[in-house]
């Protein structure tokens, strides 16, 4: 199957941007208010790893492990910073691998997936924060002969000398910065705030208390499992549309005036047992992208299978009619080009130098009904469902009211 797409796509761009625009806030607020919580920095020391253990806890608890992890890096990061005094040598000869190591993990925790935090995972996890602690050794240990291999020129004789550390620091800030542009992951995107916030901590470009900044670094991950675990409950991970549960939860607040309209993908089963339901599943994805376009205010659900419902509040049935004609006739139009599903493997494609493609066309069914006076939400939807039957009845690719 083809995709219609750009030549860039950044699905997590918008996502990206309000994170890193509400932890710059988030600091810009710390400074104005410092005279503030700098009377109370004693509570703020007590407080901050307690918040990291919790919420360590908590997110482990909904499979979190990455924030987890996280949060025990803090947690060390704080603990050290605590405990400096007692060896400030040790900390200054390693300060450079320090910085590359931790930036390592937050790196590595971001191309990692969520697994339980205590599994047969946890060893590989430990492997692979070893090898990048090694590896970063190895790099403060031997970069002077890399290095040297930078031509000496007196422009960039200054610049060699912060190379050991901003060079990879860089290199691994820019990374996690793609792969969370490039994904709606926010776990991704605090990883990104983590590894940003430490670098500018140890470079003293952030000039706070590092108890205050586990307990901001704790609060973003709250939010994060918290905003996670609510789109685990109401989106629908195939179609990224809200769930019934969702449906159910928006009429409990609708107004006196609404539309509710049930759509149907026509002859699904049989399309789904023609060609696979791996196509079965694009096709969903195909319909749950056109929907979400829908204009007038709709508001889209997936409620279950192949039927999709939308909302029009405040919209009688009348008015609603060619938003949702629209909608059927945008899905009726669409070319899906379906490539020959026998066709697997490159001995296949050795041995055939022409790619059989098949073009077909999903239609949907529409049924749609208007609260009446004394309806409740189950009743109207009931209507919309009677509806589509007799959408289904009268030849398909149709709406009815």
């Amino acid at each position: 199957m083809t995709y219609e797409g750009v030549l860039f796509n950044f699905p997590g761009l918008k996502k990206t941007i309000i994170m890193v625009a509400s932890a710059y806030i988030f600091h810009t607020a710390l400074v104005y208010f410092q005279p503030i919580w700098e009377s109370r920095i004693d509570i703020i020391s007590s407080i901050s790893m307690p918040l990291l253990l919790l919420v360590a806890f908590f997110a482990a608890q909904f499979n979190r492990s990455r924030i987890s992890i996280a949060c025990i890096i803090w947690l060390l990061i704080t603990i050290g910073q605590k405990e400096v005094m007692f060896w400030p040598d040790w900390w200054q000869q390693n300060r450079s691998w320090l910085v590359l190591s931790i930036s390592l993990w937050f790196t590595v925790l971001a191309l990692m997936k969520d697994r339980a935090l205590l599994s047969i995972h946890t060893v590989s996890r430990i492997v692979y924060f070893l090898l990048c602690a090694g590896s970063a050794f190895y790099w403060v240990r031997f970069n002077v002969d890399i290095i040297a291999l930078v031509p000496q020129l007196d422009v960039i004789l200054d610049l060699k000398k912060l190379l050991p550390v901003m060079l990879p620091s860089t290199i691994l800030s820019l990374l996690l910065l793609v792969l969370s542009i490039k994904s709606k992951d926010f776990t991704i995107g605090v990883l990104l705030i983590s590894s940003v916030t430490w670098q500018l901590f140890v470079s003293h470009h952030l000039i706070l208390p590092t108890e205050v900044i586990a307990i901001i670094v704790a609060i973003i991950y709250l939010l994060v499992v918290c905003i996670e675990s609510y789109y685990l409950a109401y989106r629908d991970d195939l179609t990224g549309l809200p769930t019934r549960r969702a449906l159910n939860q928006l009429s409990l607040s609708l107004s006196r005036r609404y539309t509710v309209a049930m759509i149907d993908i026509d002859h699904f089963k049989k399309f789904n047992d023609s060609y696979g339901h791996d196509i079965g599943d694009q096709v969903l994805k195909l319909v749950a992208a056109k929907l979400g376009n829908i204009k007038g205010g709709g508001r889209v659900f997936r409620y279950g299978g192949e039927e999709f419902t939308v909302v029009f509040p405040g919209k009688n049935a009348e008015a609603c009619l060619p938003y949702l004609e629209s909608l059927r006739e945008e899905v009726a139009s669409y070319d899906m080009v379906i490539r020959d599903v026998a066709r697997t493997g490159k001995k296949f494609r050795k041995s055939h130098k022409s790619h059989p493609c098949k073009t077909v066309n999903v239609t949907v069914s529409i049924g749609f009904a208007q609260k009446l006076s004394k309806q409740k939400f189950f009743q109207v939807l009931k209507n919309a469902d009677l509806a589509l039957y007799r959408a289904k009845k009268r030849g398909r690719n149709n709406a009815s009211c």
